[in-house]
């Protein structure tokens, strides 16, 4: 009996040390890693002999954090499973009740969802938590009148708590009640005023309403709680750049980017304020870390293919119009990036016809060697202008000698 009780004690440590690595790994949402511990646990536990009391709370942990992982890797229906192996083991446990219903509405199981929360609201009525359950469902299934009357519950059981107010919101929003939704939050932030989750949300409706002002001391709310994350500066900076204020723009995506100094968002907010700010060379600088992080994105390419064109940086900005069709081909991109191309090669071709009139090194280069000559200068021709400047004679061309460069009388 000794040695039974010794091996017991030694399996569950071992169990118990699983799971903590498990719980590491969640941390650093490597789901992976922590799911493969989570699952040894739950096997060896279950193949062993001990008595169910014994090993039911670490089955239960190691059950409900596997069906976790699988959850957040989209393994919606694996996650019910396990899920419901955890139920059937603890009945109360709220975690493997919440990822039952997460698994089931990931699942589009709605009306089994619906079944389920009811059945659990039948042994806990005061429990604001499955009313809130409840009322997401309801909202889902178009039952809203059943939605609201679980909101208010939920309202009601959860004193000052801010996920009721949230939730709330999220539905009227989705039922069109924008601005109940802004008044609701508006009280949530009275009562829970501590809330950054909430005075977010409020922010996020005022800005839909174009209520610019309003969301701006909402999310300066955010910051001042404490809460200064890379999202807050991007919706930050974006209002600022529809308000007309790029220096604050710039301000708070280069705050951003000190704690995500990678992040697309921020350096594609970067880049349009210094372009709102007339600073085409820094955004050219912006774009290009952002193209080498993102470097199939046909966007940002087309982005710093029109920068390049504005700043007759030719060649550039012909390699970055063809790249854009050719990441996105047969799309309105690179429709755009076509018509872009011809009306750049046009435009070069005037000028080449121009400066060979107003400048006359240009000129006789030309004369002597025109496509030598108008890649020296930095053109990006198609070989349909090219063949035009081949079988031009520019010796028969007017001289302008007294103009400036580039400068058509």
């Amino acid at each position: 009996m000794k040695k039974i009780a010794h091996s017991n004690l030694t399996a569950h440590r071992r169990a118990k040390a699983l799971l903590d690595e498990a719980y590491q790994w969640m941390e650093r949402k490597d789901w992976e890693e922590a799911k493969e511990r989570f699952r040894k646990v739950a096997q060896k536990l279950t193949r062993r002999r001990a008595r169910p009391d014994e090993s039911k709370p670490l089955l239960t942990q190691a059950l409900t954090g596997w069906a976790r992982c699988l959850l957040e890797q989209g393994q919606a229906l694996e996650a019910l499973k396990i899920a419901k192996q955890a139920l059937n083991l603890t009945p109360a446990s709220e975690e493997a009740q919440q990822i039952c219903l997460n698994a089931l509405m990931a699942s589009g199981k709605w009306q089994e969802a619906a079944r389920q929360v009811k059945k659990l609201l039948a042994r806990r009525s005061d429990d604001w938590h499955l009313h809130l359950w409840a009322a997401r469902i309801d909202a889902q299934l178009d039952r809203w009148s059943d939605a609201l009357a679980h909101l208010v519950t939920a309202l009601r059981l959860a004193g000052d708590r801010a996920e009721p107010y949230e939730v709330a919101a999220q539905i009227l929003e989705r039922r069109g009640e924008t601005h109940r939704a802004i008044a609701l939050l508006q009280k949530g932030v009275e009562r829970s005023p501590q809330s950054g989750r909430l005075w977010f949300t409020l922010g996020q409706l005022q800005r839909n309403t174009g209520q610019l002002r309003d969301a701006m001391r909402s999310f300066e709310q955010v910051l001042a709680l404490g809460d200064d994350m890379p999202l807050v500066r991007e919706v930050m900076g974006q209002i600022c750049t529809e308000l007309g204020w790029t220096d604050k723009a710039i301000e708070h995506a280069l705050k951003g980017l000190k704690k995500d100094i990678d992040n697309p968002n921020l350096l594609d907010l970067l880049a349009f304020a210094y372009l709102q700010r007339g600073q085409t060379r820094e955004a050219v600088q912006v774009l290009g870390r952002l193209i080498r992080l993102a470097p199939t994105d046909p966007v940002v390419q087309f982005k710093m293919a029109t920068l390049h064109h504005q700043l007759s940086n030719y060649a550039q900005a012909v390699k970055g119009y063809r790249q854009t069709m050719a990441l996105a081909p047969n799309t309105e991109l690179a429709r755009e990036a076509q018509n872009a191309l011809e009306l750049l090669d046009r435009y070069q071709l005037e000028q080449v016809f121009v400066l060979s009139m107003e400048d006359p090194v240009f000129r006789m280069k030309l004369i002597r060697d025109p496509l030598k000559a108008v890649q020296e200068k930095g053109f990006a021709l198609s070989d349909a202008s090219l063949e035009i400047i081949h079988n031009t004679d520019f010796s028969q061309f007017p001289k302008r000698w007294g103009s400036s460069p580039g400068h058509v009388s």
